[in-house]
């Protein structure tokens, strides 16, 4: 038998959810793309889940799967971000948004804002003019790579060690200085440890991690090492609490293991350093064949859903648990969406 609501805490949650949370890193523009040939994927498909669950801002990522590269990164990437345009505009539910004012003016008229985000930039090659067309088409936060190499760095590797020790190439310093310059957000998700360390050594004003987990919890070189969530806080960045690897066991993949990470999160970054990055990709991964999974499971790690936490329709429950956990409602607001429009309006906003 389900345990009852306590009508309190669920005005609580009404009101914490009211802005709409931000989720800072969904793989949407991918599964665009797939469904090419439908329409009104937006509304039928994600609609329902980010109203239950009150999420209003979305950090929608491009990002090319290996069968696509090197040779059709450029034409999948700008067929995510048409599929994303038509959409959107099907809906009066939907706006893409390339500014703080947008975001808000969004959320005003009861619109899910969609920022565009870039997850490795595979689709530049190595033409830095290609950024600004991304750019002009709604691109505000970029992050140089995924788990593989690329023309600009060096993914972190999904083991304790193992990582290039190589920083950036030089045109990945020129994408970054590029970024910097158009007032794009520079995401350290992902980037080996030393492209994350020469990173935080040239660069000027917040950078973010869009989706981490502390390697504490999980120690791979893909995530956050406590020095560098300490020195994204310290820079008035934010860390995206990321909801897949939040245990390499399955035992412990829970929303209490979730809690606890968020908890630590606020420890090394402060309270004004830590939001969401759900990363949610099961009804992605659950499309696969098993060869997929298996293949995708031996690359790189076994994923563990959360049964409670996994996918946008369950957001009330980590706020719920928040709550649990002695969070004031302040605190609560500033990891589900302020910390992350705080960030939005220092860069997007140049």
């Amino acid at each position: 038998m389900a345990t009852p609501l306590n009508p309190a805490v669920e005005a609580r949650v009404d009101r914490l959810h009211a802005h709409g949370v931000v989720d800072m890193h969904f793989d949407m523009l991918m599964d665009l793309y797939d469904k090419r040939e439908r329409a009104g994927v937006l509304e039928a498909d994600y609609l329902p889940e980010l109203e239950q669950g009150g999420v209003g801002i979305l950090g929608a990522a491009i990002y090319i799967e290996d069968k696509y590269l090197p040779e059709q990164a450029l034409r999948v990437a700008l067929g995510q971000v048409a599929r994303l345009y038509a959409e959107a505009e099907g809906s009066a539910r939907f706006a893409i948004c390339r500014s703080h004012a947008e975001i808000v003016a969004a959320r005003a008229a009861g619109r899910v804002a969609v920022l565009i985000t870039m997850e490795g930039v595979e689709p530049l090659g190595t033409d830095l003019n290609l950024l600004r067309v991304f750019y002009e088409l709604g691109l505000r936060s970029v992050g140089l790579t995924h788990a593989r190499r690329n023309m600009a760095a060096d993914g972190g590797v999904f083991a304790p060690s193992g990582s290039s020790r190589h920083g950036l190439s030089d045109f990945g310093r020129a994408v970054v200085a590029e970024c910097q310059r158009l007032g794009i957000l520079i995401d350290l998700a992902h980037l080996n440890p030393a492209g994350v360390d020469e990173l935080l050594a040239t660069t000027s004003g917040p950078l973010i991690i869009s989706h981490t987990t502390p390697r504490k919890f999980y120690d791979i070189e893909r995530n956050s090492s406590d020095e560098h969530i300490r020195a994204v806080g310290r820079r008035g960045g934010v860390v995206g609490a990321n909801a897949v690897l939040v245990s390499p066991r399955a035992d412990d993949s829970t929303l209490d293991t979730y809690a606890d990470e968020i908890e630590y999160l606020v420890e090394l970054a402060g309270i004004d350093g830590v939001g969401l990055g759900f990363d949610f990709f099961e009804f992605i991964y659950r499309r696969w064949s098993e060869a997929e999974r298996a293949e995708l499971d031996g690359r790189l790690t076994r994923a563990y859903f959360l049964p409670d936490l996994s996918n946008h329709g369950h957001a009330r429950n980590l706020t719920r648990k928040l709550i649990e956990r002695g969070f004031a409602d302040e605190q609560i607001a500033q990891i589900l969406y302020g910390n992350w429009m705080r960030v939005f309006e220092q860069v997007l906003e140049r």
